[in-house]
């Protein structure tokens, strides 16, 4: 998958609204709402014509790692347990509902193609790690009053609810709790029904509270858009990567040293640690190379890709194309390329550069339409790395 296929997909789920304009005008700014009747129909049909049967027939995944919530529980949640059929996981999540309970049945991307190409699409536009979860509620749940400390996207699937969502700004918080948290409040706000096809978009900070209309399922994709915190990061970590002196001690007794509120030369060090980020930042070359590698990371950190699960016979005919997850991103020094792909990295020799550039670049191709000066066994090498780690997969021989 290239950027341009992934922001495609995007768009997809976006319809008629602008991709350019959902990520210039909207997001981490305010929250959207995209009605159904303006959508060609596909957005509900991520888990399927019948996501309630898929969930169900995922019960060995998913039974143990049920998570719940309410605003007034008749009483607490039932045990959280392996179930051994589908019936039975049905019957836990009516027991789940009986108290008023909605149910939240993470880490599903894997249970719909669909869905799995989605989620990687958008972490490979925002070059961020994305989840998502599906809840499920029963007809007269009602969701307590909060705030996520991450964005949402909301496609809802089944049933129909009626969303309550502060109409003031976010102000964007951490994911950590601080002495300045209140108590949520919608003191203002706007009622939001939403029925199957309908997409929600709430930056993080967002204060909202659910109630179901009928019974209803929707998914629930939460990410943190690459911040001005996450850029200064970035260069903070790279000039780690070449001064040492980042990387030492800085005292062994920090928990001493936090309770008598003396710590030393400490505060001396990180001022000059702080000057000599700033004097490397005068260059804007430090802070591309520094966000350049950063996003290395990111998607040599995603979700692994998977392999095949037998060794395939190659020709110089054989035809390739990346995988549907398969994303790439790549960075190099005077020598090496660093070619990262979910779940790893391939460093490769910089006289292959080209080879290896038309290969993240072209979604499908044949082993002999590999440029560079280089000789068959070379391309073929290359190709093998690349099946080998599932960033490629063979079209035909």
């Amino acid at each position: 998958m290239i950027l341009r296929q992934a922001e495609n997909v995007f768009q997809r789920l976006l319809d008629p609204l602008p991709l350019d304009r959902f990520l210039d005008e909207i997001v981490g700014k305010r929250f959207i709402k995209l009605d159904t009747a303006d959508h060609n129909g596909g957005r509900g049909l991520l888990l399927g014509d019948d996501p309630e049967r898929l969930l169900l027939d995922s019960f060995g995944h998913l039974a143990p790692k049920i998570g719940c919530h309410a605003a007034a529980p008749s009483g607490p949640p039932p045990e959280i347990e392996p179930v051994p059929d589908a019936d039975s996981f049905l019957r836990k999540i009516a027991a789940f509902h009986a108290r008023g309970y909605t149910v939240r049945l993470p880490e599903i991307r894997r249970l719909s193609p669909e869905l799995d190409r989605l989620i990687r699409a958008l972490e490979f536009v925002f070059h961020q790690p994305v989840k998502v979860e599906a809840f499920w509620s029963r007809g007269d749940a009602k969701a307590p009053l909060h705030h996520d400390d991450y964005d949402i996207i909301v496609v809802h699937l089944k049933g129909n609810k009626r969303w309550f969502v502060s109409s003031l700004p976010s102000d964007l918080p951490n994911a950590w709790k601080t002495l300045s948290d209140a108590p949520p409040r919608v003191d203002r706000f706007v009622e939001v029904p939403v029925r199957p096809g309908d997409l929600l978009y709430l930056p993080r900070g967002t204060t909202h509270r659910v109630d179901a209309v009928s019974d209803s399922i929707h998914l629930s994709i939460g990410f943190v858009p690459f911040t001005l915190r996450d850029a200064v990061i970035a260069c903070l970590d790279y000039l780690s990567d070449v001064d040492q002196t980042l990387r030492e001690s800085v005292g062994a007794r920090a928990g001493a040293q936090a309770l008598a509120a003396d710590f030393g030369n400490i505060p001396q060090r990180i001022r000059a640690a702080l000057a000599t980020l700033v004097k490397q930042s005068d260059a804007d070359t430090f802070i591309v190379e520094a966000l350049q590698r950063r996003s290395s990371r990111v998607i040599g950190n995603l979700e692994k890709l998977t392999v095949p699960a037998v060794c395939l016979t190659l020709s110089p005919s054989t035809r390739l194309r990346h995988t549907p997850l398969g994303v790439s991103h790549l960075v190099s020094n005077s020598s090496r390329i660093d070619f990262a792909y979910p779940g790893g990295h391939h460093l490769i020799h910089r006289g292959v550069e080209e080879s290896v550039n038309f290969i993240a670049a072209t979604p499908e191709f044949s082993v002999r339409d590999i440029p560079g000066a280089i000789g068959e066994d070379v391309r073929m090498a290359l190709v093998d790395k690349f099946v080998s780690t599932g960033f490629l997969e063979v079209v035909e021989s």
